[in-house]
This record gives structure tokens, C-alpha cells and sequence, in this order.
């Protein structure tokens, strides 16, 4: 059976702290967020087309309206698009009416940009409430990225979402879970490495997640130059193939049927 990478990329750039405080008082050190929009989307995009992978980058629908441009530079370059929700909402403390309208609003504005469907969400805040994955299904979606609590995918039909599967993150392969604890680059390189070994020597999938910032992403040349190290090393001792979420479920669905 193949060994099979999700790569996903969280598309965070002022937003968790928009979410607070207002975009005018962002300025300074609560401003280092727009690195995603000055430098980091880009270096992530262009780092993508040297490894000729493509991945699937979760958009807040307010991070587009900010930059459209680079949302559509994603589409035009062929990766697949994720919901993120509007602006790093918590999901749990909304009432199911205000959650389908908030949740129909970014799906509609980010499918009318990317021009097609969209079917994978991730919240950008891990928060859900238990009307999610019903809304979620409601308007097509094929599976949800937001748990952390299994190696493979599964089926959501216990959550009253039959025909929906979660792709769970990974901690250990998550970006932001290292770096925001300031964790030094060489010591993140190795647990992405030994958590990618744990998981494609016992199993055949796993799900990695990259963040745009500077500060808890890698956004940064240095820590791509990291990336690249660790995707060559999973290219070279597992032969695993990386792809973007949708994709990876695709073949996962028909491996394991």
C-alpha cells in the first residue's frame, strides 16, 4: 500500500489577532501577521512549484478579501482550495443560526472567487459546536481537517455527517504547535521527522500542516529549506507520494476499500 502525505497549509495572516482587536490598533509587533501577505504566502508558493507538489491551503474568508490577489494566485497555480471559515471565529459559542449564516457566507464568497466548489474546511480556531459538520455537509462538503484525535482518516457519520470524513491533524507535523512554543528550527525538523517515521512505518498516512506567518509558520526561507528536508527525506525512505488533501482521501478511500 502507498504511502500517502496530506499537505495543508493554514493561511493566517492578521487575523488571529483582527479577531480582538481593531485592523487600525495592528500596527508594530500586532501587526507581524501581514508577513503572510508581504512575504509569506509567496515563499510558500514558490517553494511549492520548486518541489512540484501541490497542497491545499486553508483560506479565513476574511484573509482573502485582504489579499485576493495572492488568493488567486493559489487557484491559477492549481492547488486546492479549504474553507477556513470567515475571521478565526469560535464556532462553539454560536448559536446554529448564526453559525449556517456565517458558515454559508465564507463558502460563498471564497467559492465565487476560486470560481468552483469548495469541499474540505478546517477551523482556524479548532473550535467546533455540534451543529458544524451538519451545516458543513449541507453545503457539499466532503470532509473536515479541525481533530486531533486519530492517525488516519475516518468517516464522520457518528457526527450526522454520513459521507463526510475528517482528516486529522497530526501534531507533531503541525508548524505553528512547534514554533509557537519556541521550539529551536533543528529540534522541529527532527520531530517532524520521527513523527512522520511513526506514522508512515505503523500506517500509510499522514496529514502536515504548514502556516504562512513568519513567527509560527514557515513562511520564512530558512525554515523551508527545513521543509524541503523533511519531504525529501519522507520522499527517499518511504517513497511516499504528497498531495493535497482531497486528493490524499481520494486514494486513501480507494487503498484502503
Amino acid at each position: 500500500m502507498r504511502k500517502i502525505i496530506a499537505l495543508t497549509i493554514d493561511v493566517h495572516g492578521i487575523g488571529p489577532e483582527a479577531a480582538a482587536m481593531s485592523e487600525d490598533s495592528l500596527v508594530g509587533r500586532f501587526g507581524h501577521g501581514r508577513y503572510s501577505y508581504n512575504i509569506g504566502i509567496a515563499n510558500l508558493l514558490n517553494f511549492l512549484a520548486l518541489q512540484g507538489v501541490k497542497a491545499t491551503f486553508f483560506w479565513p474568508a476574511a484573509e482573502m478579501v485582504r489579499v485576493p490577489e495572492l488568493f488567486d494566485r493559489c487557484v491559477a497555480e492549481g492547488h486546492e482550495i479549504g474553507s477556513s471559515g470567515w475571521g478565526f471565529e469560535d464556532l462553539s459559542v454560536l448559536t446554529e443560526v448564526e453559525e449556517m449564516a456565517l458558515l454559508r457566507k465564507a463558502h460563498s464568497v471564497l467559492c465565487s472567487r476560486a470560481g468552483h466548489q469548495i469541499v474540505g474546511f478546517r477551523s482556524a480556531t479548532g473550535s467546533l459546536s455540534h451543529a458544524t459538520l451538519p451545516i458543513l455537509k449541507s453545503l457539499g462538503y466532503r470532509y473536515d481537517s479541525s481533530f486531533i484525535d486519530d492517525d488516519s482518516p475516518y468517516c464522520l457519520a457518528e457526527f450526522e455527517a454520513s459521507g463526510m470524513l475528517e482528516l486529522p491533524i497530526a501534531e507533531g507535523l503541525e508548524a505553528a504547535n512547534h514554533f509557537r512554543r519556541n521550539v529551536p528550527q533543528g529540534r522541529a525538523e527532527g520531530l517532524f521527522d520521527e513523527t512522520l517515521d511513526g506514522l508512515l512505518t505503523s500506517g500509510d498516512f499522514a496529514c502536515m500542516t504548514l502556516n504562512t506567518r513568519g513567527d509560527i509558520g514557515v513562511g520564512r526561507k530558512a525554515r523551508l529549506a527545513m521543509v524541503a528536508r523533511v519531504l525529501k527525506r519522507a520522499r527517499n525512505h518511504f517513497d511516499a507520494s504528497i498531495l493535497p488533501a482531497m486528493t490524499a482521501l481520494d486514494c486513501w478511500r480507494r487503498d484502503t476499500a
